[in-house]
This record gives structure tokens, C-alpha cells and sequence, in this order.
């Protein structure tokens, strides 16, 4: 697991393919007692939405000056919380009925909020949620604290029903769990450079205690 600043907050490196994935990694230490955990605000939450290409910046702005923490940005990172546990889970083929009942819900609010835009490059036109960069007469703009999970939601449909979601494996590095799509089957670890010398080196001083 690695990762990096971005306007003084830190957040995970993109190893996993896949946004949705990545979405995942937002989170370290899986199964362990103490996690890492990244999105530990709204401004946080924003900013990985934003680097992950889900939103644009004009629809996370809204979340990037916030400093105290209010009832509906609890709420807020709750909600992703929920997303990001049930979406592990199935991602790795292990949801349980209520899991994917909550992904499922989430998908379909992102589907009812979003409106079917043209493409500004003379492309083909695309469904994209009602934030800023979406906003069309007649159609309310979704709150900017809902933005980033009905995106991570979208995300998730994407993965879950293709083909990259059928080969997703789990880091097993210490205190890692990172997720990862591997297509090919070979890989082991989220980032060799960092939990495959992790285990080397400790393998390696282990046979040197021996």
C-alpha cells in the first residue's frame, strides 16, 4: 500500500484498476484491528473523487473548504463507509445478500439522478449525474455531500457486471488488503515495490534468524 499528498491530504495511490476498486483502498489494514482509514473527512472524500476522474471539479469544490465537521458530513462519510464495506466484499465474491441489496440500492439512486448528457468533444452523448458539470434546465442538481458516492456507485455497477469484476484478488500483505483486478492471474501483491519487498525482506530476515 502506498500513497501520496494531494493538497495536504493524504490519499492512496490508484493500483487497482478500476475506480471502483480503488474506492476500496481507501481503506488499509482489512481485517486487521486497526485499519488505515483515508477518507476521514468530506474534503478528503471530495478530493479522492476528484483524482479518480469521477467528478468534476466543479461539482467536489463545494466539499473542499469545509473544515468543521457537520451532522450531514458525518452522515456523509457514514454512507460512504457502508458503500465501501459492501462493495469489498462483493468485489472479492464474498457480499452477502444485504450487501449487495446496498450496492444495488446506491446504483439505482445513481441512476435516478443522473441525466443523459452530450458529449462536449462531438462524442456520443452519456448518462452523468445532475452535479455541476451535469446540471440541465428542468433538472435539480444532486447535493454536493451525495455526489461522491452516488459516482463511486456508478463506478461499482461497472465493475460488478463485467468481466474485470469476475478476477479481483485481495493483497496479502501485512496490514494492507488492498483489491486489485488481475486478469491474467500472476498477480500477488497491490505494489511489488512496496508489500512484495515488505514480505521479502521480512522472509529474508526470518531465514536469517533460522
Amino acid at each position: 500500500m502506498s500513497w501520496q499528498l494531494v493538497e495536504g491530504v493524504p490519499l492512496p495511490d490508484p493500483v487497482g484498476g478500476h475506480p471502483a476498486l480503488d474506492f476500496c483502498n481507501t481503506r488499509a489494514g482489512w481485517g486487521t484491528d486497526a485499519p488505515k482509514e483515508y477518507l476521514t473527512s468530506v474534503r478528503a472524500l471530495g478530493l479522492w473523487a476528484r483524482e479518480a476522474g469521477l467528478l468534476d471539479p466543479a461539482d467536489v469544490a463545494p466539499l473542499l473548504g469545509t473544515s468543521a465537521s457537520t451532522p450531514a458530513q458525518a452522515a456523509a462519510l457514514l454512507r460512504a463507509g457502508a458503500l465501501r464495506e459492501a462493495l469489498y466484499a462483493c468485489a472479492l465474491r464474498r457480499g452477502t445478500e444485504g450487501d449487495w441489496a446496498l450496492v444495488a440500492h446506491e446504483a439505482a439512486a445513481a441512476r435516478a439522478a443522473s441525466v443523459l448528457a452530450p458529449a462536449t468533444d462531438g462524442g456520443p452523448a452519456t448518462w452523468r449525474l445532475a452535479g455541476t458539470g451535469a446540471r440541465r434546465a428542468g433538472t435539480d442538481a444532486v447535493s454536493p455531500l451525495d455526489l461522491p458516492v452516488l459516482a463511486v456507485a456508478v463506478a461499482a455497477e461497472d465493475l460488478l457486471t463485467s468481466t474485470l469484476g469476475t478476477c479481483v484478488a485481495a493483497c496479502p500483505g501485512t496490514g494492507c488488503g488492498w483489491v486489485f483486478a488481475d486478469p491474467r492471474r500472476r498477480r500477488r501483491w497491490c505494489s511489488m515495490a512496496v508489500c512484495g519487498n515488505r514480505a521479502k525482506a521480512r522472509a529474508y530476515a526470518e531465514r536469517r534468524r533460522a
